[in-house]
Formats: structure tokens, sequence, C-alpha cells
């Protein structure tokens, strides 16, 4: 989400706020206001008035500021006599809708019952009802995993309406359009409790429309899973081999186990041993089973703290038989402790089994003697880990270094081109870098580099 978001948040809940003020606190703040010098210089302005306990900052220029209460005071002077405060409020109500119809985009407010107070027409365009026929209606009518339950603990219900004056994050939710569709909205609660007696507390909702986004992101994730699926299918005859073996042995295991019980007397030591061998052999065809799984499984993101050898480990266990066909060494050198990094762990895997599998390509035509593609692990100075995957081919070309990480380029016949064009964006979306160079001697090397222990931006917003 881009900058500009917030800072019109801040801005308008600001004038909003302004208007909810009684009149004493409005005069408070405007000759706080009215200190600042003329040079414009941005200074805060507390609001300590209107929200009890808790202090929210604001800043602006006094200009700024200067202009916000011209404005206001437009619609709220004019008004004559000692007796003004049924006028006064009716043309801030009036000043808030106001406001509220000019932001470009949604507006909900709510009150302690969980119902809607007002709303504005980027609502109603948003989720297809009128303005009027959302007031006075529950909140989750358009986002049903909002609850408002005052007598429930924070997290009993998928997302609650805060009970604190504090501001909660942006969540993305699902929400229903008047027609039934599902809709994907990014929301903005802040509670606002006066504790005055004067007026009911309210909460300020900001409903910002994410489908589109949404839908990119599913996209981007269905075709990092076809690819995955792709390359998992170039592995099919040597994973084939890898399930045989195991598979092979459970057979001839069962087959002596027969002769073993047909002897007279039976062997049971000899048994116990050729059982114990088949729950080995089953432990280790599950386990190829379970990595391949892994791999393919669609579904979302799952963030979590991962250690990078593992990751490589489960790659290289993978590649293990494909290497052994295309007579190709694999080592891993793992340089000192290495601190965690938080990402996807099947998508992290995607973009080690691409590397892995495009060095054995690129060494096809090699002496099956200097077919060795070396992983090297290790720690960088700035806080970030780094892979590098070294093959001993024969290098890029100056045009196809430029041109490798662009969507469907490809030098092989049976080649999709998106490979290293979605490993790049995996490692952006973990907030990392990934290029390549070739060696000095020969082939060429695969970098990759990822922040260490940071979160990964599930946003997507890169």
């Amino acid at each position: 989400m881009s900058i500009v978001m917030p800072v019109v948040v801040v801005l308008e809940t600001a004038i909003i706020l302004w208007l909810l003020m009684t009149p004493t606190r409005q005069q408070r703040a405007e000759a706080s206001i009215a200190s600042l010098g003329p040079s414009g210089v941005v200074a805060p302005y507390t609001w300590r008035a209107f929200i009890s306990g808790i202090v929210t900052g604001a800043s602006a220029s006094a200009r700024t500021f200067r202009r916000w209460f011209d404005g206001i005071d437009k619609r709220l002077t004019g008004i004559e006599g000692n007796d003004t405060g049924a006028a006064e409020r009716a043309s801030g109500a009036r000043c808030i809708r106001e406001v509220m119809a000019r932001l470009p985009f949604a507006i909900v407010m709510i009150g302690e019952r969980g119902l809607m107070v007002t709303a504005n027409q980027q609502t109603a365009k948003l989720f297809g009802y009128e303005c009027d026929e959302l007031i006075g209606k529950p909140v989750d009518l358009l986002v049903p995993d909002l609850r408002f339950n005052s007598n429930a603990p924070l997290g009993s219900a998928p997302h609650t309406l805060p009970e604190s004056s504090d501001a909660m994050p942006l969540h993305e939710l699902s929400a229903r359009h008047k027609d039934g569709t599902e809709i994907r909205v990014a929301i903005g609660l802040n509670a606002f409790r006066f504790g005055d007696g004067e007026r009911d507390d309210l909460t300020l909702a900001s409903i910002i429309d994410r489908t589109d986004r949404y839908e990119l992101r599913r996209n981007r994730q269905d075709l990092a899973h076809l690819t995955r699926v792709s390359t998992m299918g170039q592995l099919a005859s040597s994973l084939a081999h890898e399930l045989n073996q195991p598979l092979t042995a459970i057979l001839s295991n069962v087959q002596a186990a027969q002769r073993f019980m047909a002897a007279d007397p039976i062997d049971l030591p000899e048994v116990r041993e050729i059982l114990n061998d088949i729950v080995q052999d089953d432990y280790r065809a599950s386990e190829v089973i379970r990595r391949i799984r892994a791999v393919v499984k669609k579904g979302d993101l799952e963030v979590a703290p991962l250690h990078l050898a593992e990751v490589i480990r489960d790659v290289i266990f993978l590649v293990h038989s494909d290497a052994i066909l295309r007579e190709t060494r694999v080592t891993l050198h793992v340089v000192g402790d290495l601190p965690p990094v938080r990402g996807d762990k099947v998508q992290l895997q995607q973009v080690v089994l691409n590397l892995l599998l495009n060095a054995f390509d690129a060494m096809s035509d090699v002496s099956p003697s200097d077919r060795t593609v070396c992983v090297t692990l290790k720690s960088e100075d700035d806080d970030m880990v780094s892979i590098a995957v070294r093959d001993c081919g024969h290098g890029l070309t100056a045009d196809r270094l430029d041109k490798i990480f662009k969507p469907f380029f490809t030098s092989k016949p049976q080649g999709l081109g998106l490979g290293l064009s979605i490993s790049r964006s995996i490692v952006d979306m973990h907030r990392g870098r990934l290029w390549a160079e070739n060696n000095v001697d020969r082939g060429a090397t695969f970098h990759v580099t990822l922040p260490a222990g940071h979160s990964t931006d599930r946003d997507e917003s890169r």
C-alpha cells in the first residue's frame, strides 16, 4: 500500500474528530494551534482531549491547520446567540458527511453495539447498497468476520472491534457484496472513547477494496504451482527409481519372510529382522512421497522461521536419483551457524530446486568427471543469508545474462521459460535478491540473498 493512504486517513480523521469535539475542547486545540509561528513549520498537536487515557499524535503545518479551521469555521460559525449547541451539532454532522463523501475509500462509523451509524458513498458503491440501507445494520452484514462483542475477549471471534482507543492495523478479510459475491477488503479500525457522557463511543472503519490484488496474488500462486508441478514432472523417471528401490526391497523381504514362516521350526529372530527391514524401507518410500507432496502441494503462503540448510537438504534429497542418472555430484557447504530466515518453505524449495536442475542442464555436455554442483550457504555481514549454486558448465553469454530472468525466455526445447522468472519473484517477495554471474574459470553461479529473521511481505505489495 502506498504512503498516500495512511496520510489521507490521518488528515481526514483529524478533521472528523475536530468536528466531534465539544466547544471547550475545540478552544483548547485552537489555542494550541494558534501558538504556531507563521513560518508553517511542522509541529505536533496531541489530541488528548477526546481520547480518554490514550495519546494519538497528529502533525501538520500551521498553514494546513489554518486552512482546516478556515473551512470548518465557515460551517460552524454564523449562528448567533448563546443557545447554539443543537445548531452547531447539526452543522458538525453535515460537515462530517461532507468530509466522508469526499474520501476516496469506504468509511463506516460504527456505534457501541456494532451497528453502522453512517457510511459514505464509496461504501455504498463497494458493497452495492444505498447508504440509507446500511444505517442501523450490524457491520458483519458487510464483513462477516468482523464481530462486535464487548463481553468477549479479543480473539474470540476472527476479528473484533477494538475496545480501547488504540488503532488496529489493516487486516485483509473477506467481505460480502449485496448480491452475495465475495470481495476482499483491507480494514483499518480506530476506536474513539470519549468518556464524557456527551456522546456515544464510536469506531471508525476505513475499508479498501483489495479484490483485484487478491486475484492477482492467487493467479501468481497458481502459476508458481504450475511450474512446481512441471519441474517435478522432469524428475518423474528419477523419482520413480527412488521409489522403486524401497518397494523392491519390501517385496524381496516379504518373500523371504514367507519362506522362513514355511520352515519348521520357524526362525523367529530372522523373521523379526526381516520385518524391521520392511518397516525401514516403508519409511524410506513414505519419505520420498512426503517430500514430493510438500513441493507440489497447492495452498496459501505459510510464513515461518526456516533453517535454510534443512530446506536445501530436502531439495538435494529429491534430486538425488536424477543427479545419479546424470552422473552429477551435488555438494552442500554450510559456513558457520546461520540465523533462521522467515519465509514459505515450499516456495523457497521451488527456488533451490529450479537452480539445481538448471545447473544439471548446464553441464549436460560436460565430461562426467567434471559435473559438480557446489551449493554454499553462509551468513553475510549485512544481516543477510546467502545461497550460491555454482556449476561447472560453459557459463552464460552476455545476452543471456540479461534475459534469463525474463518470462518465457528459455534455451530448453521442453522448457516453459518461467522457472527463473518465478524464482526471482519469490525471492523478491521474501525481500531478497536473485542474480547470476559467470565464474572466473568456468561455469556460472546463481546467488540468492535473503534477510535473516525478517518477515515476508504477506501483502505482496512489492
